[in-house]
């Protein structure tokens, strides 16, 4: 399997993160250290992913006839209905063909490696030749201004991706560890926790959350998580692949912060040369972060024909799902 093509759709507002964000130098630092993001992407209120995702689809189909298109796997946090799926949606907004297959997966940040194992599963049945991943999310919408740790991270993106079949063989990892289930959640808005009446009276003034819920986060919980359970994961690809580490060239994690990324590098002994980091630019994207460094790098000329690409996305649930992909 390989990725064909991919294209990206950012809102228009930005929002520069520098020094005069924070109420001192100490603050200032601390966020540079451990977060690391330099400007954010803010979408206007009442915007859902599935619009962000939808714009990026639309830039992709101009480099590829839509009736080549089999089957449309869609990401996100923020689903337009309780049913009929998003897919089902943007597979009318793009006009793509009654033989296309949809699907939802709301797997937050491991959802694009789940969504290439998924290609993968039809590609081997021989049920589809070219499938379209777009996956939109919109997590600043969800963030209370006043919380100091998720408002100067969390960034608004939608991304669209072609992939296909290729000669490599493919390999997958998964797995979720219920004791995380709580360290990252929204908790308003579904069966189980009903917007309550004093919940919408408690955030008058911050209608956004009242769309969306509000994004509760244990930083310390989900670092604990990751270092727990990917690094085992991560061995557990390269045995399937028959691969050392040594032999990886780049490893694109989930974009969650600077901290995340640094703990988890050490961890594995990887070269801070392998690791592709590029939260700067575009924030904690949820489910696109994973294609949108994808894209940045090969933007800028970093992956050459052959490199093998280690992707692996943990977050929500706690879950993870992994893969190693060839450049071609």
């Amino acid at each position: 399997m390989k990725i064909s093509k991919v294209s990206h759709f950012f809102p228009q507002q930005i929002k520069k993160i520098d020094r005069f964000s924070f109420e001192n130098d100490l603050d200032y630092q601390h966020h540079q250290r451990f977060v690391g993001t330099r400007q954010l992407h803010l979408s206007e209120m009442g915007t859902t992913g599935s619009d962000l995702a939808l714009e990026a689809a639309k830039r992709l189909l101009r480099q590829i006839p839509k009736q080549q298109i089999d089957f449309l796997i869609f990401s996100s946090l923020t689903l337009d209905y309780k049913t009929p799926t998003t897919a089902s949606v943007l597979h009318r907004a793009l006009g793509l063909k009654n033989s296309c297959g949809v699907l939802d997966i709301p797997s937050g940040c491991a959802a694009f490696p789940t969504a290439l194992a998924l290609a993968n599963g039809f590609f081997l049945s021989g049920s589809a030749k070219c499938i379209l991943i777009v996956l939109g999310e919109v997590p600043s919408q969800a963030v209370d201004p006043q919380d100091p740790s998720l408002r100067n991270l969390m960034s608004d993106a939608g991304v669209a991706v072609i992939v296909e079949p290729s000669t490599n063989p493919s390999h997958f990892v998964f797995g979720n560890d219920g004791e995380g289930f709580d360290y990252l959640k929204v908790e308003q808005g579904g069966a189980r926790f009903p917007f309550t009446e004093d919940y919408l009276k408690a955030n008058l003034h911050k209608p956004q959350l009242n769309r969306f819920g509000t994004i509760a986060m244990d930083g310390q919980g989900i670092l604990k998580m990751t270092l727990k359970n990917v690094p085992t994961a991560i061995h557990e690809l390269l045995r399937l692949y028959q691969y050392d580490l040594a032999e990886i060239d780049y490893f694109l994690f989930h974009q969650g912060s600077n901290i995340l990324l640094e703990a988890l590098g050490r961890k594995m002994k990887v070269p801070e040369s392998k690791m592709l980091n590029f939260l700067a630019v575009y924030g904690n994207t949820v489910s696109c972060s994973i294609p949108l460094a994808w894209y940045h790098a090969e933007k800028e000329g970093i992956f050459h024909s052959g490199d093998k690409i280690l992707c692996m996305g943990f977050g929500v649930g706690f879950s993870w799902s992994g893969t190693i992909l060839h450049y071609p």
